[in-house]
């Protein structure tokens, strides 16, 4: 087991993770988080501590750090499919650096000893550790000699001793210390004022916090710096250090589409049966990229042969230096755990991108049978399913489509009367409900009918695919997955996709050793839960597998040949409804792997997770391919101005909201609370008087 450590210095710098809301079938698909606990990792964590190493918090994650905010209980984990957008950022390569060079902590205190005969490999190398070593030892210099072979500096103090010179070696390369005149004889408190901090050591400082934190506002740099290195730096000064910092780490934006084709050929050379494609336009002399779809060998038959036919589509932009955005076509495998199936980064949202990717998920899947396409309505994304996919069962997203519908007709009346007709699995009481809508205003029924026409009812859903979404939240939860990716260039945007999804299939795999039974957990959750408490219901048989089940003055019809009810959830969700579950409790049938769907048993899941993902080694090992012209980049940059990070979210959107732990009610916190204390706050206080 691997010990993941936050950060040796203060915990305050480390990401939380927030879990969001439930999605709308959240009783079907809720669990709980457990942290498991290695007494190997413990162990570790006290000799540490023997040691006198800062510790500020250490977490264990025995199936690896992408699983944080997910059960580890012998259960598959998953994000929660919510209605916000929202992620986390995770890297284990940066922790695992700072177990070896001490985190923070050492970054602070290194500062790059420089002495007589110290060596550097060129000048640039020699010019930042200098900056650096005046930065941690709070003092100013200035240059009186700074040329690509000599460089002289002294301290800003002129009474002062201090100076130094280095010069080239006879390599003509490698820079090494001549002279050092020590110590300082000035007072060298320089904190906030130090102008050595230039634009390329902030560069050189954020790397590691970067690569561990994700993407960070300059504001939050800003401060991370001063609390560090007791530097004051300009906010812009921050903002260009930070760019120069990405460039550093992933090269210019620019070369990152000069390997298109030789990224293009390792990923099929590695993966065989993929479907990779790029697209370019000819303007001039020179092909400027455009596209590119992956889909990746194990991807496209896991969901063929383990996952239900549901394909939720959906786009986000990209963050970069170039527009853009990024698609992803995702699926849930027999667990409810998004299984990405393709993506791609497209040049926009319109019919000819769109029909473009519909086009090579077709080549790469082909049309399983009772196919189900949902999406949000994107610009030209309808255009693009019905001339592409045209006999698929097309779902509308409902939390866009009342998003739409508000603008024209407010009211709780509308809200919750509309959510109701697309929740219902009844086609009788969704007509009744719209019929209620159109006796308070005839517009709004008229609006549903002529705007809306694809499917956004589960009254109206098919029986094939077993799934039940009314949104498109799956969509949300790949691209709350991949986080802070956006932000990096096109291919290793595109690459660390394949990785992530080449340790979730991993993952996954090795979870599903630990699981027992026939039937994957949540069904069994989900089973467990609605066995209980069923004797309000009166089973009516009428043969051997059939009944009619009574409840009050409502019946329904129940077959367990045929799995159906006819309240159409047993055919929706390919799980029994409470209806059929009273009657095989009733029957004493305690064999439950014959009313589920295989959608749902652990053999499935072994087949969508049974391919791997081939491992790729760094770019300089790549096969080059020298096909002619060069792709490069596109010509339309982003436009001026700070692009916007958050995306900005509707009024009727869920917020998280305060709870005060005095009175347990909403919108104020325990110091400000006015109301009474609750009977669990006053006994717990109450104990804690007596008790001492």
């Amino acid at each position: 087991m691997k010990i993941y450590a936050e950060k040796y210095g203060d915990s305050s710098d480390s990401n939380s993770v927030d879990v969001p809301p439930s999605c709308d079938v959240s009783s079907f698909f809720s669990d709980s988080i457990s942290d498991p606990f290695d007494s190997d990792a413990a162990s570790t964590l006290d000799h540490r501590r023997f040691l006198g190493e800062k510790v500020s918090e250490v977490q264990f994650f025995p199936w690896g750090q992408d699983d944080v905010g997910e059960e580890h209980d012998g259960e598959q984990s998953e994000y929660s499919l919510s209605d916000e957008s929202y992620h986390s950022s995770y890297s284990t390569d940066a922790e695992i650096d700072d177990e070896e060079h001490g985190g923070e902590e050492h970054l602070k205190k290194d500062s790059r000893i420089i002495k007589v005969n110290s060596t550097f490999e060129n000048v640039i190398e020699f010019r930042r550790a200098l900056a650096h070593y005046a930065i941690t030892n709070e003092f100013a210099y200035f240059t009186e000699k700074s040329e690509p072979t000599r460089v002289t500096a002294r301290c800003v103090d002129l009474g002062c001793k201090w100076r130094i010179h280095a010069s080239l070696q006879q390599d003509g390369i490698t820079f090494e210390v001549k002279t050092l005149v020590e110590p300082h004889s000035c007072t060298r408190s320089k904190k906030g004022a130090n102008k050595v901090a230039s634009q390329g050591w902030i560069a050189g400082v954020l790397k590691d916090k970067l690569k561990s934190d994700g993407d960070v506002s300059p504001i939050v740099l800003q401060k991370w710096i001063m609390k560090n290195y007791n530097v004051d730096v300009p906010y812009m000064r921050v903002f260009r250090g930070k760019e120069q910092a990405y460039n550093d780490m992933y090269g210019k934006w620019e070369d990152s589409f000069l390997q298109m084709n030789d990224f293009k050929e390792e990923l099929l050379k590695r993966n065989p049966g993929s479907v990779v494609e790029v697209d370019y336009e000819i303007k001039g002399d020179k092909k400027l990229f455009l596209r590119f779809f992956i889909s990746l060998a194990a991807c496209l038959k896991g969901f063929l042969d383990g996952c239900r036919p549901y394909i939720a589509l959906d786009a986000c932009h990209l963050k970069g230096k170039f527009n853009g955005v990024l698609v992803a076509a995702t699926s849930v495998d027999g667990n409810n755990s998004i299984f990405p199936v393709a993506y791609g980064v497209l040049e926009s949202e319109n019919k000819n991108s769109w029909i473009w990717f519909l086009e090579l998920l077709k080549k790469a899947i082909g049309a399983p049978n009772g196919l189900v396409i949902s999406s949000d309505m994107q610009k030209g994304l309808e255009v693009a399913i019905t001339q592409v996919y045209p006999a698929s069962e097309h779902r509308e997203c409902v939390r866009h489509l009342y998003s739409n519908f508000k603008r024209h007709f407010r009211g709780e009346f509308f809200s919750k009367s509309l959510w109701r007709a697309a929740g219902t699995y009844s086609i009788t009481e969704h007509e009744n409900v719209l019929n209620d809508i159109a006796e308070a205003c005839q517009d709004a029924r008229t609006y549903l009918d002529e705007n809306h026409k694809r499917i956004w009812s589960r009254c109206k859903f098919g029986t094939t695919a077993k799934c039940d979404y009314m949104t498109n939240n799956v969509s949300e939860a790949f691209n709350s997955w991949i986080g802070d990716a956006r932000y990096k260039p096109v291919i290793d945007l595109l690459d660390c996709i394949r990785e992530k999804i080449m340790i979730r299939l991993d993952k996954k795999r090795r979870l599903l050793k630990t699981w027992k039974g026939t039937l994957v957990p949540r069904t069994k959750r989900y089973l467990n839960k609605i066995s209980k408490n069923l004797g309000i219901y009166e089973v009516c048989r009428s043969g051997e597998n059939r009944a009619e089940v009574k409840y009050m003055d409502r019946r329904w019809d129940v077959s367990l040949d045929d799995k159906t009810c006819t309240c159409r959830v047993w055919q929706v969700r390919g799980v029994p409804c409470i209806h059929a579950t009273a009657f095989i409790t009733f029957t004493r049938d305690e064999n439950w792997d014959n009313f589920v769907d295989s959608y749902f048993t652990i053999e499935k899941f072994k087949l969508a997770y049974a391919l791997e993902v081939a491992p790729m080694p760094a770019r300089d090992q790549w096969v080059h391919m020298d096909i002619g012209e060069k792709i490069y980049p596109p010509a339309i940059k982003r436009p001026p101005g700070r692009p916007r990070k958050n995306r900005i979210k509707p009024n009727d959107e869920p917020k998280k909201r305060q709870k005060c732990g005095r009175c347990g009610e909403y919108g104020h916190r325990q110091k400000t609370c006015k109301n009474a204390a609750s009977q669990d706050e006053e006994s717990t206080s109450k104990g804690g008087r007596e008790n001492n």
